[in-house]
């Protein structure tokens, strides 16, 4: 039995439908929960965690710059008493 043209297209039609109502509703939900998670960014906690994060950062940085200074002061020992050596030898 073949199937009613018209039959085929209703169903087409509907599943359509289906479809775009269902990605509708996906990116309406993924939209809004992106939405939800940058305004919960905002709270008055979370200022106080984002000013602890810049401290920490300064921090990471300060020890940075320190252990850059310490690893030149060792190359310039290190320089130091390859000299030392050479003009020993």
């Amino acid at each position: 039995m073949p199937a009613d043209l018209g039959v085929v297209i209703a169903l087409i039609g509907v599943l359509s439908g289906v479809g775009v109502l269902a990605g509708a509703f996906a990116g309406a939900y993924f939209f809004g929960k992106s939405r939800g998670q940058r305004e919960s960014i905002m709270t008055p906690r979370d200022l106080e965690l984002q000013s602890r994060l810049t401290r920490i950062e300064q921090i990471v940085e300060a020890t940075s710059i320190e252990i850059e200074r310490i690893s030149e002061g060792q190359r310039f020992t290190s320089r130091l008493l390859a000299e030392k050596k050479e003009i020993g030898s």
